[in-house]
Order: structure tokens, then C-alpha cells, then sequence
């Protein structure tokens, strides 16, 4: 949980203070979530972290790995969509979503 949470900290130019304002859990916890490895979180804050990442319970739980297996479900159709590209297309894919990606986190630095 303790990666998935600086994960989304950094991909999201986030600080602790400002996502302990959005997640209603106290800048300190948060810092010792991010701080200590051992560290035992509640499940009220479980469930408040991921209520803030707009993520379920389940997910902050499961490895990374798993996380790249299991799709939500609007993700199914476009993915059956993605398979059925040449290889080509398939990059010519990636190469818009990178794109894309790039232009978020360029809009998030400004704001």
C-alpha cells in the first residue's frame, strides 16, 4: 500500500499535506504511511486513501503485477479493441496515450 500511495503521490505532483487535505486523514499519518515501512494503517484509512486515489479497497491491495492483469470494466472493450491492431497501430496506440499523458502532467505542473 505504502508504494502504491508515493506512486500515486508522484504521478499525480502531489504532496503529502495536500493529499491529507483531500483524503481527511492527518498530514502525520500520511507521513508515517510514507515513512515506515511496518507501519499498520487502519482500515478507516484504507478506505479513506482510497476513496482519495478513486480507487477500491481491493486495488490498493493487490501487487502491482496483479494490477496490470485485472482491468476495470470499461477498460475490457478498448483493450479487445487494442488486440486486434497490427503491430504497427498498436504503437501508433501507445505513442497518442504517451502523448496524452505528457500533456496532463504538463497542465497539473501549472495548475
Amino acid at each position: 500500500m505504502r508504494k502504491r500511495l508515493m506512486d500515486y503521490l508522484q504521478d499525480n505532483h502531489m504532496t503529502a499535506y495536500r493529499f491529507a487535505k483531500k483524503s481527511g486523514i492527518p498530514q502525520s499519518t500520511i507521513w508515517s504511511i510514507l515513512k515506515k515501512e511496518d507501519y499498520e494503517v487502519r482500515e478507516k484509512n484504507i478506505r479513506k486513501i482510497c476513496k482519495a486515489m478513486g480507487i477500491s479497497a481491493s486495488e490498493i491491495m493487490e501487487s502491482e503485477e496483479e494490477a496490470k492483469r485485472n482491468l476495470r470494466a470499461g477498460e475490457i472493450p478498448v483493450m479487445h479493441k487494442y488486440r486486434k491492431l497490427d503491430k504497427s497501430d498498436q504503437f501508433r496506440v501507445q505513442g497518442y496515450m504517451d502523448a496524452l499523458l505528457e500533456k496532463q502532467d504538463r497542465e497539473k505542473s501549472t495548475s
